[in-house]
């Protein structure tokens, strides 16, 4: 017979789930600098996409809204650039559709090889499925 868990304490809070925890990871363990940089840059493609996702999907208007503000962040951080490129369209795409949107988080993946780890390639490539198969079943 198992033991039974520990309930949590009276009114707790339920635990938080980070979405990418890999590339959060990454974000943290990277040098300063480009890397980080680049890390960071990648989480917050990350977080622009998961809002066209169920069941946190924002609105269009949102989503353009929040990539203008992208914009203009990337533009301030130090970086290659075949990489702020490359996020750039990320950020355009994650306001499109699906498709456009996992084939600019593939690219991504392919411009950030070397800068990120390979769980959070890994990540990327999974959210970029996601995507895919998301908008393939939505009409």
């Amino acid at each position: 017979m198992r033991a039974a868990l520990p309930s949590a304490p009276p009114y707790s809070l339920e635990p938080v789930l980070f979405a990418v925890p890999a590339l959060a990871d990454c974000a943290q363990s990277a040098t300063l600098g480009s890397d980080r940089e680049m890390a960071l840059a990648a989480v917050m493609i990350a977080r622009l996409m998961l809002a066209a996702l169920p069941p946190a999907q924002l609105p269009q208007p949102e989503r353009a809204m929040r990539a203008d503000r992208a914009r203009t962040w990337l533009s301030a951080l130090t970086m290659p650039q075949p990489a702020r490129m490359a996020l750039l369209r990320a950020v355009d795409a994650s306001v499109m559709s699906g498709i456009d949107a996992a084939a600019s988080l593939r690219e991504l993946m392919h411009v950030l090889t070397g800068h990120l780890t390979p769980a959070a390639l890994q990540e990327l490539g999974a959210l970029a499925e996601r995507l895919r198969l998301y908008y393939e079943q939505t009409p």
